[in-house]
């Protein structure tokens, strides 16, 4: 069992490891909603961020590209077995994006045609959470 960060005693998660904020009881839940934003950068490059609206275009420099998904709304902390869920739906919510919008200008052409490439050479990484882990 992983040891526990935040309050020493929550009802929801009775000293253990954190549930997540998906359940009102827990002491760490972030009251405020926040959202799954995938960003995309220059070079092709994705990742994936949980937050608020305002903490979404904080982590957003002027030349990339932020897709919230629709319609998903959440509230942190997310559980480290959830992340994985979270990283997909993202990647999947984007691919169904850029699908509909052939149309975009030439810098962020220029980024979806990399990241398509990316999407070529590198392979499919595992979605097992210990896996993905680097230390």
């Amino acid at each position: 069992m992983r040891p526990r960060f935040g309050p020493p005693w929550c009802k929801a998660c009775q000293g253990r490891e954190c549930l997540g904020g998906g359940i009102r009881a827990c002491a760490q839940r972030d009251p405020r909603p926040a959202h799954i934003a995938l960003i995309l950068d220059t070079y092709g490059g994705v990742r994936t961020i949980v937050g608020t609206r305002a903490s979404i275009q904080a982590n957003t420099r002027h030349d990339e590209l932020a897709r919230v998904v629709p319609g998903l709304i959440v509230h942190e902390p997310i559980t480290w077995d959830d992340i994985p869920v979270v990283i997909a739906r993202a990647k999947l919510e984007f691919e169904r994006w850029l699908d509909t919008r052939p149309n975009l200008d030439a810098d962020m052409h220029q980024a979806v045609v990399l990241y398509r490439l990316r999407k070529l050479e590198t392979p499919q990484r595992s979605l097992d959470p210990s896996a993905m882990v680097e230390t």
